[in-house]
């Protein structure tokens, strides 16, 4: 939440992004099963994203940042887990953990039950929320980080990405779309409002005898073209 201390201070988000190596999570947390995210909640799935060049873990940088928000000698923080989604959010808090450490961030998982995650989950500094698939980026975007929206759990405000974000919506054509996110998720990138290291994947298990039936990412279940082939 970039509203509280020490995250109001984006030297010091970047900081912390800067030493996240996304490329091990997937397969250190979800077995390969996964995939790799890029820190602005826009997935490869979503017809109008667009490929960033991948951002490397850098822990000199990170270490420069830090120093450059005022916290040269390093930084302790904390961040607040429900498991609201799974234990996998937990071993997500212990890798990054290891991974901020050498840039002189010490990061404290604060574990709680779930429903006590939810009486908290928009108002605290740093929190880990599971976020369920929307059809478009563009939704998930103006829902989570549009300034002023009820969901916008990190209080991002920032003019220029709400003028990108509402240009990107305003176009039909996905291609058109396309072009125009990259610089709707370029801007959230770089602010450094979320650290996003990967996507779950979904799965189910059903009988062969059961026709028409399709996964979904949000995991409803649409019976109205299933059938039984007897």
């Amino acid at each position: 939440r970039i509203t509280e201390k020490p995250y109001d201070n984006i030297k010091v988000r970047q900081a912390i992004m800067a030493a996240v190596d996304t490329s091990v999570y997937n397969d250190l947390v979800l077995r390969g099963t996964g995939q790799e995210a890029e820190h602005h909640h826009v997935s490869p799935i979503h017809p109008e994203y667009f490929a960033l060049p991948k951002r490397k873990r850098d822990v000199e940088l990170a270490k420069k940042l830090l120093a450059e928000g005022g916290h040269e000698g390093g930084i302790d923080i904390s961040i607040d887990v429900g498991n609201t989604n799974g234990p996998w959010q937990q071993q997500v808090c212990e890798v990054m953990k290891e991974q901020l450490a050498p840039a002189g961030i010490n990061l404290n998982l604060n574990l709680m039950p779930s429903s006590k995650y939810w009486e908290l989950w928009d108002s605290t500094p740093f929190g880990f929320t599971a976020w369920t698939h929307r059809p478009l980026g563009t939704m998930v975007l103006s829902l989570g980080y549009r300034s002023g929206v009820p969901w916008n759990e990190t209080a991002y405000n920032n003019p220029e990405f709400d003028k990108a974000l509402t240009h990107a919506e305003s176009l039909v054509d996905v291609e058109e779309r396309r072009k125009a996110m990259e610089v709707v998720q370029a801007t959230l990138q770089n602010d450094a409002v979320i650290i996003q290291p990967l996507w779950i994947s979904k799965m189910f298990v059903a009988s062969n005898k059961i026709k028409g039936l399709a996964a979904h990412p949000t995991q409803y279940h649409q019976f109205n073209k299933v059938w039984v082939d007897a």
